[in-house]
């Protein structure tokens, strides 16, 4: 059933007001700048830094697949929903009292708590993201979803800089490090469980109930159907896989900035405020590129803003260069994001497509984890600029594959475009 327009709008609002408050907290805790200047700052090397995209993405991969295994039996989601995103924020109240009350032990044992901390978080949100992400396309309308995602992601961003701009100050306060980053630790931890509070007004109509089955039976089940589809799932796949020197301009290319162009700790947070820049203004235009033109093309977008990013941290001599490749790595990150939740979706057979939304980036996630990781350890033995290479080299073979191999996929019954 489709909802009514007035209900459609409602519930967007209720989902926009959640990301006033999730936008300042993911500022806060940012893969994106901040958390590997922190790490940085610890004393951690590129190669742990490194860990940051390797936790970040087994922990997801990990949790993600049996998203749809725990939410099979339920007609409505939004109580999952709920819970989970208040769940997500304890690891985080852990981190702020950490580094914010106790005595500081070695760097080494601040390194590994925190990581080991930050990826307890990341597998809360495994679980969370592909339930919430069906759920928002239960609660709006077919042929709106990707505008009302990129709408929801605009708001996010939006307070992204916002965040960015509290991160900076918070920085770059009189507080000695690291309670500095403690105190931004707690305001995340506080924004997450109290964004979660707006999802009760959204109405939420009964869904698609399946068999739970077991969950390794589960996940199986719906892997191998993915990995059988010969519609271009496949290849998307590919180009998920080559997309991933993504990482370089999230955790390695800020602290060879810091270094190169002897920035401050501040300039991190300014960093991801101009990367949320980025996000937010492209979050609306591939939100309606997507509805109107199909989302393989928000894939392409995606891939040219990373191609560009990548150039301009390899060849840009001056600071107004770090800017502009934040910039560019926003437009990625978003435009990347709404092209794996539509494509998943569309390329779903499924009223619930929850499994396909987890499983599709869990199949990649053990080659992008060993990319991602193993781009520390040989930063450190040859420099940042010829991994780079080898990172723009697989950015162009992924933008080749969703330009001249990836077809658009036929809708789904959830996300059929033009539906009455």
């Amino acid at each position: 059933m489709t909802l009514p327009f007035d209900r459609h709008y409602k519930n967007v609002a209720s989902l926009l007001t959640v990301e006033v408050f999730w936008g300042v907290s993911l500022a806060l805790i940012s893969m994106v700048a901040v958390l590997p200047v922190f790490l940085s700052q610890l004393g951690a090397s590129n190669t742990v830094i490194g860990a940051l995209p390797v936790v970040w993405i087994l922990a997801n991969a990990f949790s993600s697949p049996f998203a749809a295994y725990a939410s099979a039996g339920l007609a409505r989601r939004k109580g999952l929903v709920i819970l989970l995103h208040v769940l997500a924020a304890i690891p985080y109240l852990g981190i702020a009292a950490w580094f914010g009350l106790l005595p500081r032990p070695s760097p080494g044992v601040d390194i590994v708590f925190f990581v080991a901390a930050w990826g307890l978080s990341w597998v809360l949100m495994g679980f969370t993201i592909p339930v919430w992400i069906n759920f928002i396309g239960k609660v709006t309308r077919p042929e709106l979803r990707a505008r009302s995602f990129g709408t929801i992601f605009f708001f996010q961003t939006l307070m992204g800089v916002i965040g960015g701009w509290v991160a900076s100050r918070v920085l770059g306060s009189h507080l000695a490090f690291p309670a500095n980053y403690a105190v931004g630790f707690l305001v995340a931890a506080v924004c997450m469980a109290a964004g979660a509070i707006f999802f009760v007004p959204v109405r939420e109509e009964p869904g698609a109930i399946v068999e739970a089955g077991t969950p390794h039976g589960t996940v199986v089940r719906y892997a191998r159907e993915i990995l059988g589809n010969r519609s271009g799932l496949r290849v998307y796949l590919a180009a998920l896989v080559f997309s991933t020197g993504s990482y370089l301009l999230i955790t390695y290319y800020p602290v060879y900035a810091e270094a190169r162009f002897s920035l401050k700790p501040r300039d991190s947070a300014l960093y991801l405020a101009v990367c949320s820049t980025g996000q937010m203004l492209g979050s609306v235009l591939t939100g309606v590129i997507g509805d109107r033109f199909g989302y393989v093309r928000v894939a392409v977008i995606a891939n040219v803003a990373l191609v560009l990013g990548l150039v301009l941290a390899l060849v840009g001599g001056h600071p107004v260069f770090y800017f502009i490749t934040a910039f560019a790595l926003g437009i990625f990150i978003v435009a990347d994001m709404l092209a794996l939740y539509n494509l998943s979706m569309a390329f779903s057979p499924h009223e619930d497509n929850t499994a396909y939304i987890g499983i599709i980036p869990a199949l990649v996630a053990p080659m992008k984890a060993l990319v991602a990781g193993s781009s520390g350890g040989l930063i450190d033995q040859f420099g940042f600029v010829p991994i780079a290479l080898i990172g723009l080299g697989g950015a162009l073979i992924a933008l080749y594959l969703v330009v001249a191999r990836l077809p658009e996929p036929a809708y789904s019954l959830a996300g059929r475009r033009n539906q009455p």
